[in-house]
């Protein structure tokens, strides 16, 4: 049995489908199947279902899934071993970042994970938190920063930290320290995310649950360009309170103090590299830089 034929019925597994796994694998879909049908043949077993739909793993196959994961994360300790006894950087690990490097702490992160490990190298990609899913899996990115709530099976998410969220209004929207209510702020122009950004959905689930819904102005998909177009009195957004305070003191921009939204910050890997320690210990790092605060 081959290392190669473990990757290959794991890619499988994770993708469910045959053609996803050979193109990210970089095989012929032919090639692959063979693969599968020597390792069911050597193995004695049937490993996989297979449909119109897909391939799905057999009660045999779910029992070695978790075995094959643990042979390739040693087979992966063991290389990175051998690149440490030899000085070479050979690893490389893609880090996702979802927001600004700032926030993040990039700079600080840096330092530490290089420190730490110094025979790998460490990438930084930026990347949404819509898209951390897909780029883990599609292997752009090997952890990935992302905000709210994670309801991907394959995807493991760690709770970094949490922080909050604010509505931030123009200044000619408002006068003063008049009340705000949410039926006024509906009927005014917003700059509303348009890639499923956590921080929206939790405002216009309020909205929903009022009977509400937002007058969305202009679409915008990050957010440094909604701080900017709030900054220019173009409509309300949404910001982190970092981001809201920074916009209001240098525009007068008016922040709804009254009302707040708590959003998780997290980590996420590919349920199939728990086993992997190197993940476990950048995950861990992570976590100490922020429980600083």
């Amino acid at each position: 049995m081959e290392i190669y034929q473990l990757k290959s019925f794991v890619k499988i597994a994770d993708t469910g489908n045959l053609r996803k796994a050979a193109e990210r694998l970089h095989i012929s879909q032919s090639a692959l199947s063979s693969q599968i049908k020597f390792l069911e043949t050597r193995l004695e077993l049937k490993l996989f279902d297979r449909s119109a739909k897909g391939m799905e793993l057999t009660e045999n196959g779910r029992i070695l899934y978790s075995h094959a994961l643990a042979v390739l994360s040693s087979a992966e300790t063991f290389q990175v071993k051998a690149r440490e006894l030899t000085g070479r950087k050979g690893q490389r690990i893609k880090i996702g970042i979802n927001t600004d490097g700032s926030f993040l702490k990039v700079g600080k992160l840096s330092r530490m994970l290089t420190s730490y490990f110094p025979n790998v190298g460490f990438f930084f990609v930026s990347s949404q938190t819509v898209r951390t899913p897909e780029m883990l899996r599609e292997e752009l990115i090997d952890i990935g920063f992302f905000f709210g709530e994670s309801r991907e099976n394959d995807i493991l998410a760690e709770t970094i930290n949490h922080f909050d969220i604010r509505i931030v209004i123009p200044a000619r929207f408002v006068s003063g320290e008049e009340p705000l209510t949410w039926e006024f702020l509906a009927r005014l122009p917003w700059v509303w995310s348009v890639c499923d950004c956590p921080f929206y959905q939790l405002v216009q689930a309020r909205m929903e649950g009022l009977g509400l819904s937002p007058n969305r102005f202009i679409d915008a998909m990050d957010e440094s360009v909604v701080r900017e177009l709030v900054i220019d009195n173009q409509g309300v957004g949404i910001l982190r309170e970092d981001d809201a305070r920074y916009a209001a003191g240098l525009s007068g921009c008016r922040i709804w103090e009254t009302e707040k939204f708590s959003v998780p910050l997290r980590l996420g890997i590919l349920e199939k590299n728990r086993l992997n320690p190197m993940y476990d210990e950048i995950i861990r790092l992570i976590g100490d830089l922020w429980s600083g605060n």
